[in-house]
């Protein structure tokens, strides 16, 4: 075609040239392709009733609310230590540098913004789960007999075949009294098997955010935050409470608020070198003697 329009008039020569240049815009425009599988994803995070169904991005960020993923986020923008590297990028630790270069800076910025760009990437398993699959297959007389790919047959009782699967399971399986989810994961970051929960979590969370605001309007009294929070109802002072009474509500509301305030402070600290949930004694939080506690957290 282009050697037609070469050879023909100055008309046809003008036109040729037009529609290559439409051709060169055509090509640099985004233009509707034709639709693809949507890429899905896995979390190991995720509650056991959807952590082996697959994911896209915007189905994980709605899974991800509330969960440890979250908690990890929020302990990160409370954490001194990564605000202080988000500012200075001076970093206190390998362990605190890599973290940043992972989760990146997150003080001005929602968990679901985050988790679009930067959670979704470093939390999802590399390699999806196996599923154990079902096939017909036939049996030595010819009649078709249901069987699962572990060669289970499913014409025996469901009680027997628990039996026979959970001994094949302790003979086999190289964890069977000890598995770690988390040490079977292919994700980028994980966390950690420890027994929090993302609800206890939070609660310290919001004990230590509650803290620092505080801090910075002046003196703190441990046991006002603990009823602002409601941690143990049965410790605020009502108005019948006899003076002995509200003395021994605060000093009790303030050793359950420093409890809540001390795991916190280890939590955001391990946070932030990469290790999360972990709430053991950090080497940058200063130990508090229980004999100095009392006199500071009560009134």
């Amino acid at each position: 075609m282009s050697k037609l329009l070469k050879s023909g008039t100055a008309d046809d020569r003008y036109l040729g040239a037009r529609m290559r240049d439409l051709f060169r815009v055509l090509e640099k425009m985004d233009l509707p392709k034709s639709k693809a599988k949507k890429v899905e994803f896995f979390f190991k995070g995720f509650p056991e009733d959807v952590r082996f169904k697959s994911h896209t991005v915007p189905e994980s960020m709605e899974r991800a609310k509330g969960t440890l993923y979250e908690t990890w986020f929020n302990a990160l923008k409370l954490s001194p230590y990564y605000q202080l590297i988000c500012e200075t990028h001076e970093y206190p630790s390998e362990e605190a540098e890599k973290t940043f270069h992972l989760f990146g800076d997150v003080r001005n910025t929602t968990f679901e913004k985050w988790w679009i760009t930067t959670g979704y990437g470093i939390f999802a398993e590399k390699k999806p789960f196996n599923r154990v699959g079902v096939s017909n297959e036939k049996n030595d007389i010819g009649e078709d007999v249901p069987i699962l790919r572990l060669e289970i047959p499913l014409n025996v009782s469901p009680k027997t075949l628990r039996n026979q699967f959970n001994e094949l399971l302790e003979i086999y399986h190289p964890h069977y009294k000890d598995f770690d989810r988390w040490q079977a994961s292919t994700a980028e970051v994980k966390l950690q098997s420890r027994k929090f929960t993302s609800a206890s979590l939070d609660l310290c969370l919001d004990v230590y955010a509650k803290y620092v605001e505080k801090a910075n309007k002046g003196e703190v009294l441990l046991y006002e935050i603990g009823e602002e929070l409601r941690i143990n109802p049965k410790l605020n002072v009502v108005r019948t409470d006899r003076p002995s009474e509200v003395a021994e509500k605060h000093i009790k509301m303030s050793s359950s608020v420093s409890e809540y305030l001390e795991k916190a402070k280890n939590l955001v600290a391990h946070a932030t070198e990469g290790r999360f949930p972990c709430a053991d004694n950090h080497r940058w939080v200063e130990r508090q003697k229980r004999g100095e506690r009392k006199s500071k957290y009560s009134d």
